[in-house]
């Protein structure tokens, strides 16, 4: 009789870097504080590619990793379009560079009268279309607004503002090829969470499901007619969801023991990693990355521990996964805050065999 296996995972190599994004091609892409390195051979051999500008203390910065992790040092986000260009996002703005230059230039975004709070994520839709939603801790509450470029990311336009308090801030804009819409994923507390849909001419927005932690995500799986995502809650206990895109209707699939925030598809594997967030429902002192086949069947393929530092100043411990969707079923994913693997990413031959390999342990 045969034996069902689960997906596991061998690391090839590590180096130092923050996973960023992955192409269909296979290419890799990290950061290396404000700089970005891409590779073609699996993580074998690293070429800079670009350089974001960043202020005098920020440079100073980069002689420490935890003044890093303090100042939150890092690129959040990075596209790259399909003539050459990038567009990319840090906590001090959004950038983009034409094709074939290597220095990342300011892009101009329309505030209408508030301050502009750049993006935990950016989407390129059709025709190389960027947008994003802002996201910030937004304490008053104030309204958030969502961005769309036509011009390759030399400057955005506001095509949608949530009123004061319908929503904390925005998590993330994908894509849906089969309903020709974009699924903006919004957080965090009340009846701020949710899951709407934005016209592909950006004029029209609607509420599929809102209001419910269930609802609280920051990637997910197209997979037809349902989607799939990990919830991102320190309120509640996180899962695995399926969310039926006509109906709303939701199921979860696999309990996990900390909140999603990352989540990336290599080849036919979909993975997703949770983070050590202190709350009275997630306990665990561990992140894990997670994988599935079919997005029903989660395997934990790899766990590291919380380093000592303070998670509130420097960081939750996360295992960092790339944006976008890889046509190989190799891995790339970093380690912040995690014990062994903090600034440290790695490049893994995914399989099936079963086994669920420990980090290094504190």
């Amino acid at each position: 009789m045969a034996v069902a296996k689960n997906p596991s995972l061998e690391i090839l190599r590590t180096f130092p870097g923050r996973a960023l994004c992955v192409q269909a091609d296979g290419t890799m892409y990290l950061g290396r504080e404000h700089g970005v390195y891409s590779s073609i051979d699996d993580g074998v051999t690293w070429r800079r590619v670009l350089t974001f500008p960043r202020s005098a203390i920020r440079g100073l910065a980069e002689f420490s990793r935890l003044a890093c992790r303090l100042l939150r040092h890092e690129i959040r986000a990075l596209a790259r379009l399909s003539d050459g260009c990038y567009v990319g996002a840090t906590r001090q703005g959004v950038f983009y560079a034409p094709p074939s230059e290597t220095q990342m230039r300011p892009s101009r975004v329309r505030d209408r009268g508030l301050p502009v709070h750049p993006p935990m994520s950016l989407t390129v839709g059709p025709d190389g279309r960027v947008l994003w939603g802002e996201y910030w801790v937004n304490r008053e509450r104030r309204p958030v607004r969502l961005y769309a470029s036509e011009d390759r990311g030399v400057s955005y336009d506001v095509v949608h503002t949530f009123a004061a308090g319908e929503v904390k801030h925005i998590h993330n804009l994908v894509y849906d090829e089969r309903y020709k819409h974009y699924w903006v994923l919004a957080g965090d507390h009340g009846t701020e969470p949710g899951i709407g849909r934005l016209s592909a001419d950006l004029k029209t927005f609607d509420w599929l499901v809102k209001g419910k932690q269930e609802y609280r995500a920051v990637c997910l799986f197209d997979m037809g007619e349902y989607l799939v995502y990990g919830t991102d809650s320190e309120m509640a206990s996180n899962a695995a969801m399926r969310l039926e895109k006509t109906t709303g209707k939701t199921e979860r699939l696999a309990e996990f023991d900390g909140s999603c925030i990352h989540g990336c598809k290599f080849g036919s594997y979909l993975a997703l990693s949770t983070s050590v967030e202190p709350s009275a429902v997630n306990r665990s002192q561990r992140a894990g990355l997670w994988l599935s086949r079919d997005g029903e069947r989660w395997t934990c393929v790899y766990r590291a521990a919380k380093d000592r530092w303070n998670a509130t100043y420097f960081q939750f411990g996360s295992i960092v996964l790339p944006r976008g969707e890889s046509g190989r079923e190799t891995a790339l994913f970093s380690g912040q805050a995690l014990v062994g693997i903090d600034g440290r990413a790695a490049v893994a031959a995914l399989s099936d065999t079963g086994l669920c390999p420990d980090g290094p342990r504190p």
